[in-house]
């Protein structure tokens, strides 16, 4: 169930960035911490179509060149609709996972130095831009409050947890 709620907001955040003519990628790591506990993050960033279309070549040769640095599983995982990471990557396995529109890849990771920010860092360069960092307790910049009202704004014709209140999508 958790799994149709992701795939759905992923879902409305493709429509809604493409109603801006812009494509959006969705990064996921998956890796163990101290203490037997697991960290999850996952990304949406949204690019321009021609990243979006080019971002294939790039992360495939991304996770090429650092697959050896990783551990013995250096085989590739090529993902599609109909083949999602919950099919092809073991319980309890660490791994890095890129999808665009009608793919992506998927790659175990079995080294404890794999940056949690690859998938950010690999777009950062493959758009000639800095690595964005976040340091713990960073205080938002003024701007940032009206961003980010202004894309709840925009979100709510997307928003499909609308419906679940009997408000409708776009209402």
């Amino acid at each position: 169930e958790i799994w149709e709620e992701v795939v759905r907001f992923q879902s409305s955040l493709r429509r809604m960035f493409a109603s801006f003519g812009q494509g959006v990628l969705f990064s996921e790591t998956v890796l163990p911490s101290q203490n037997n506990l697991w960290q999850a993050r996952m990304d949406v960033i949204p690019v321009p179509k021609n990243v979006e279309l080019d971002a294939e070549i790039y992360f495939k040769s991304s996770l090429m060149e650092m697959a050896e640095e990783w551990g013995t599983h250096t085989k590739l995982i090529r993902m599609s609709s109909q083949k999602k990471v919950k099919n092809c990557i073991p319980k309890g396995f660490p791994y890095f996972f890129i999808e665009w529109n009608n793919g992506g890849y998927c790659q175990i990771i079995e080294s404890s130095n794999f940056s949690k920010s690859f998938g950010v860092d690999t777009l950062a360069g493959m758009m000639e831009l800095d690595p964005v960092r976040f340091k713990k307790g960073m205080k938002a910049k003024d701007g940032d409050r009206s961003v980010v009202l202004k894309l709840c704004e925009v979100w709510k014709n997307f928003d499909w947890t609308l419906e679940l209140d009997g408000a409708g999508v776009g209402a």
